[in-house]
């Protein structure tokens, strides 16, 4: 399968998930920010790049959601953004606020024969 056509350059380091297909619930490695990460105040706003290159909708009743997650231990985690539904193939922004050491993506499916294929990376934004 060929990489996906992202609309900007992405750094590499900051990949969170090389194309992958999933079918149920998927948490993806977390980012390791590093041991000195504390942005302060509000958090670093950060965006995810989700790239969905195959979904399948077939059923009319499948169902796909992605939400940046936060962790101070990389044991437990919580949503650093809300939830972005996704359906067709196409690029998704997945846009929230950091404030802990480790970062990753959360996949969400439901319906009855879902599948999803997707790339990911994580953005600092302006």
């Amino acid at each position: 399968m060929a990489d996906p056509i992202i609309p900007t350059p992405q750094d590499t380091r900051l990949l969170i998930q090389d194309t992958t297909t999933k079918t149920a619930a998927f948490n993806t490695p977390a980012i390791d920010l590093g041991a000195g990460f504390s942005p302060g105040g509000l958090g670093l706003a950060v965006g995810g790049v989700v790239q969905v290159t195959a979904s399948d909708l077939a059923d009319g009743n499948e169902t796909y959601s992605f939400v940046l997650q936060e962790s101070s231990d990389n044991v437990t985690f919580t949503a650093a953004s809300a939830a972005v539904s996704t359906g067709a193939v196409g690029t998704y922004p997945v846009r929230g606020r950091v404030t802990k050491r480790f970062v990753r993506l959360a996949l969400t499916v439901g319906g009855t024969t879902p599948s999803v294929t997707f790339k990911a990376w994580l953005n600092p934004l302006p």
